[in-house]
C-alpha cells in the first residue's frame, strides 16, 4: 500500500461539530476509506511497520486500527506483522446486503414525515453528480465510469442513513459498506441497470421531498432488486460459500 500523507490527521464530525479522534481511530478511519474506494482492495497484503512508516505513526495505532477491522472480518491478521484483506464470500455479502436493507428502511421510515429541503441538500447534490454521469455515458461503460458509479451511490447511500442522525445506524453502515464496496468492486452485481438505479434514487428522493410514506416502498424495492442483482450475477456464484 502507498500513501503520500507523511503527516497525516483526520477528524471527523459528529452532531454538527468537529472530534478529534486517537491515533488508532483515525488510522481505522483511513484503512476504512481505502478499503471502500478499492485503493486497498481484497487480498492485499498490509504490513504493520510498512504502514507505519508510511502514515508516520507508530505500530501500535496501526494493530489497533487492524484489530478492529479483523472484529469486522474486513483482514485477517497473519504472524510477523501482516495481515490480509479479506476477499467476499457468498455469505458476508448476502448478510451485509440484509444489514444494508435493515438499516436504510429505518433511516426512511424515521424521517420521511419532518425532512426538510435543506436536509436534503446533499443527497440531491449527489443526485446530481450521478444524473451527470449518466448522461455522459449512456454509450460508454468502462471500469473508471463503473467505479465511478459506485462512488456515488454509495454516498447516496451513506447519506440516506445519515439523514436519521442516529451514530449507531452510521456506525453500523459503515461496516456494512465496507463489506458491500469490496463485493462490486470484485464485479458482484454492480453492472445491472446504471440508468435504472439512477430512476429510483430520483423517486426516492422525489417522494422524501414530498414527505410521501412511498420513499419507504421504493427504497425498500431498490434495495430488493439490488439484492437479486447480486443473486444473479455469475461472478456471485464464482466466489466462495
Amino acid at each position: 500500500m502507498k500513501t503520500t500523507n507523511k503527516e497525516w490527521t483526520l477528524t471527523l464530525r459528529r452532531d454538527g461539530g468537529p472530534e478529534s479522534l486517537s491515533l488508532g481511530d483515525q488510522v481505522y478511519e483511513y484503512l476504512s476509506e481505502q478499503i471502500i474506494r478499492g485503493t486497498i482492495q481484497y487480498g492485499d497484503r498490509l504490513n504493520i511497520k510498512t504502514m507505519a512508516a508510511e502514515l508516520n505513526v507508530s505500530p501500535m495505532p496501526i494493530r489497533d486500527a487492524l484489530k478492529r477491522l479483523e472484529m469486522e472480518k474486513i483482514v485477517i491478521i497473519k504472524p510477523r506483522s501482516t495481515c490480509y484483506v479479506r476477499v467476499p464470500t457468498k455469505r458476508i455479502t448476502l448478510e451485509a446486503v440484509e444489514a444494508r436493507r435493515m438499516l436504510e428502511v429505518f433511516a426512511v421510515q424515521e424521517v420521511y414525515s419532518r425532512i426538510t429541503a435543506e436536509e436534503l441538500s446533499n443527497l440531491n447534490s449527489i443526485l446530481d453528480e450521478m444524473g451527470r454521469l449518466v448522461r455522459r455515458t449512456v454509450s460508454m461503460r468502462t471500469r473508471a465510469v463503473i467505479d465511478e458509479y459506485i462512488e456515488l451511490d454509495r454516498r447516496f447511500h451513506t447519506e440516506i442513513c445519515a439523514l436519521a442522525r442516529n451514530e449507531y445506524i452510521n456506525r453500523f453502515y459503515r461496516e456494512t459498506s465496507i463489506h458491500l464496496n469490496m463485493s462490486f468492486r470484485y464485479g458482484v452485481g454492480v453492472c445491472h441497470g446504471i440508468e435504472a438505479t439512477y430512476r429510483d434514487h430520483q423517486e426516492i428522493c422525489r417522494h422524501l421531498s414530498e414527505n410521501s410514506e412511498k420513499a419507504v416502498h421504493v427504497i425498500e424495492a431498490h434495495l430488493l432488486q439490488s439484492k437479486q442483482n447480486i443473486l444473479n450475477e455469475p461472478t456471485f456464484q464464482m466466489i466462495e460459500d
